[in-house]
């Protein structure tokens, strides 16, 4: 079922799968290129967990999916912001579920615990920014559209530096302490409410949101699944390649039954206890 949701910066859509009442899980998926390669699977996933009578919630964010927002005006504040207000309607218990760098998004929200499959930093995050616009083409990184000679630090950052170097520079410059991020740029510079943005692979992403990923952390989920490929610390581990490395979205059955049957486990033992 298609939902809305109201947050203090406007009204977003959800899907919502299963009962009304009981264990809700909320998912949160990794942004832009990611979002779309997982969406099916996780899509899958929910409703199975229906069936066995936990609740869903896919909500979107700003600046993603079908939002309104333009995806060059998205903070991570609107994002965690957004994803706590639809949290916040769901009835009790609540958990959220995320993918990647959705882990850096649910932070912020009122569950009573959160699970999450190879959680990544705002780092990490950026660092697969610059490998998508060097694979995509882009010469040497990419640099900041819409910013003019004289505006910002910008200007003066080398294009071989790629996302995260921008981003570093970015913070580390702090010319004038007293500005918000935004007002830094100065309004004869701005393109939107986030400012100036990078075109990454067709998506425009704001500055602003460059600077919050640079220093951004996941916090502590509750469970960590992750992949066999992936020698990080982790509750489980699962032998499937990674779905966000798909050309194309899928619904593998045995990848959406295996998370699927985690986090029913997971719900199920969080509540007996």
């Amino acid at each position: 079922m298609i939902d809305r949701y109201d947050w203090p910066g406007g009204t977003e859509a959800m899907l919502r799968f299963g009962p009304a009442s009981g264990p809700v899980v909320v998912l949160a998926l990794p942004p832009f290129e990611e979002a779309n390669r997982t969406r099916t699977l996780m899509v899958s996933v929910l409703r199975q967990l229906a069936d066995v009578g936990i609740g869903g919630v896919l909500p979107d964010l700003p600046g993603q999916d079908e939002s309104l927002v333009a995806t060059e005006d998205a903070t991570l504040a609107d994002w965690r912001a957004a994803f706590a207000a639809c949290v916040a309607t769901l009835p009790q218990p609540r958990f959220t579920a995320s993918i990647r760098a959705g882990a850096l998004v649910d932070g912020e929200a009122d569950v009573q615990a959160r699970w999450s499959l190879s959680p990544q930093t705002g780092a990490e995050l950026l660092r697969e920014l610059n490998r998508t616009a060097r694979s995509a083409g882009t010469p040497d990184g990419v640099r900041p559209l819409g910013m003019t000679q004289g505006t910002s630090g910008y200007n003066r950052i080398p294009a071989q530096a790629g996302i995260q170097g921008q981003a570093e520079q970015r913070l580390a410059e702090q010319r004038n302490p007293g500005l918000l991020p935004a007002q830094e740029h100065g309004d004869g510079v701005r393109e939107g409410a986030a400012g100036a943005a990078i075109e990454i692979a067709g998506n425009r992403i704001g500055l602003r949101l460059l600077d919050a990923l640079a220093g951004a952390d996941i916090g502590t989920p509750d469970r960590i699944v992750r992949l066999e490929s992936d020698a990080r610390a982790a509750d489980r581990r699962l032998p499937y390649p990674p779905p966000w490395r798909r050309a194309e979205p899928d619904a593998d059955p045995a990848v959406a039954q295996a998370l699927a049957a985690d986090i029913t486990d997971w719900v199920r033992t969080w509540r007996a206890a």
